[in-house]
């Protein structure tokens, strides 16, 4: 059996760790095979490199989006907040440099070394990659070429961004103190399960700062991590092979300190500080390939792929929040590697 999207191509592997994100390409665009034929350290390489932009982009959303002020709750008092993050991603993780040291079945026979990654253009314009790798069974060699392609967003919308959603509830406690939760109990859609937990916490530290009791500013400290985990459950692909399945994992943390003044229903609030996300890739189980050119030469691969990404970055965040009656809507800025720009609405109490 081939191991091939049929004739719609899905996007490489974005059916691995997305629920609500399913890329679709024409007929020039990444085949999922073509990076297990490389081989399982080529592979995780190749993807990983391929990659990055996106899942990066997406973690980087997912850690966003904690406040719209820096006021604090009283005891009791609440808000149910949904926002929306798009991250742009830098020019540079458009196309990534390809180096035949670093691949032990895979070679580059094409006129340049720069490889689209998926956020890079759709046209068939990277690097040429030749695979060589031997039969398991009878040591002859399986070849084939293959030329990755991005998705083409900025082509199709004009800006290069990962979408990424949130809601998440806050609660006033004591000494001016909100606790922050992020909550969804593991959900099961097709072949996809999913959850999401996260824990923030908000202080006024204004209050314990002699001479700044009067001035008429809120600052804040805030303090928080969450964590992301996403199944698929392969085995509905037709895959050649057995026990397939890929994993998502996220997990994020962030420290920074928000100042904000209100003007009649108007807010206006801008923070500073730091976020690391770390990311990892698994597919999980056994995979036979197939040669492009003689379908009895066969290899196999058990857990192909195992990638982690640690990013972190400074960041600095401005925004503005307006308030009518316990209705919220917000939009904001965020400064980093991967810059955020969101928009929400919500409901507040007290």
């Amino acid at each position: 059996m081939f191991l091939r999207i049929r004739k719609t191509k899905i996007i490489v592997l974005s059916v691995l760790f997305f629920t609500v994100i399913i890329y679709k390409a024409d007929a020039q665009s990444t085949n999922f095979d073509a990076f297990l034929k490389a081989g399982s350290d080529d592979a995780s390489l190749l993807v990983k490199n391929y990659m990055e932009p996106m899942v990066v982009g997406f973690s980087y959303g997912m850690s966003n989006s904690w406040y719209n002020t820096a006021k604090t709750h009283k005891t009791l008092g609440l808000d149910l907040t949904i926002t929306a993050n798009l991250t742009s991603v830098p020019t540079s993780k458009q196309f990534f440099t390809f180096n035949p040291s670093d691949y032990a079945n895979v070679t580059s026979t094409g006129e340049t070394d720069q490889i689209p990654t998926i956020m890079g253009p759709e046209e068939d314009n990277g690097a040429l990659l030749t695979f060589s790798y031997p039969d398991e069974n009878t040591g002859e060699i399986i070849r084939g070429t293959f030329a990755p392609a991005g998705i083409g967003i900025k082509e199709q919308f004009g800006f290069n961004v990962v979408p990424s959603p949130m809601v998440q509830l806050g609660v006033g406690t004591f000494k001016n103190t909100d606790i922050i939760i992020r909550y969804t109990p593991e959900i099961t859609y097709g072949d996809f399960k999913t959850s999401v937990f996260g824990m923030g916490i908000k202080h006024d530290i204004k209050q314990w700062i002699p001479g700044l009791k009067k001035v008429p500013i809120d600052i804040s400290i805030l303090g928080a991590f969450s964590g992301f985990d996403n199944k698929f459950d392969m085995s509905g692909l037709e895959l050649d092979g057995e026990n397939q399945q890929s994993v998502f994992n996220i997990n994020n943390w962030t420290v920074q300190g928000i100042v904000s003044k209100k003007i009649s229903i108007l807010t206006l609030y801008g923070a500073f500080g730091y976020s690391s996300v770390t990311s990892s890739l698994k597919m999980n189980g056994t995979y036979i390939i197939e040669d492009d050119i003689d379908p009895a030469l066969t290899i196999s691969v058990t857990d192909p792929i195992d990638i982690t990404y640690y990013e972190n970055s400074w960041r600095a965040t401005g925004g503005l929040r307006i308030k009518l009656a316990f209705f919220t809507l917000h939009g904001d800025y965020t400064w980093q590697e991967y810059p955020i720009v969101s928009a929400g609405f919500g409901l507040s109490f007290k």
